[in-house]
């Protein structure tokens, strides 16, 4: 799901959901290119999802907090489906 310039994704290399936040960095010329760098990772623990943020990154931008806010509540509804239906088992 991305919102503007901040994208909640799964990362295959963290092995963990993650907010990242894109920008476009001006190359040689008139050409730009889409970066994007990590301000959150989603950790999921006994209870839920914690979300822990890189260094002050996730509190520079509006958009993040709007982002963040529904993403953990998207991974802790999931988390509360899950933790049922294991219990049901």
């Amino acid at each position: 799901m991305r919102f503007r310039n901040i994208d909640f994704r799964w990362s295959k290399g963290n092995n963990k959901y993650e907010l990242v936040k894109w920008y476009k960095a001006q190359i040689v010329g008139s050409t730009k290119e889409e970066y994007c760098y990590v301000i959150a990772f989603f950790d999921k623990d006994k209870e839920g999802y914690d979300l822990r943020t890189v260094g002050d990154r996730f509190f520079e931008d509006k958009d993040a907090w709007v982002v963040g806010k529904h993403a953990i509540q998207f991974l802790n509804a999931i988390f509360d489906i899950e933790k049922r239906e294991e219990d049901a088992i």
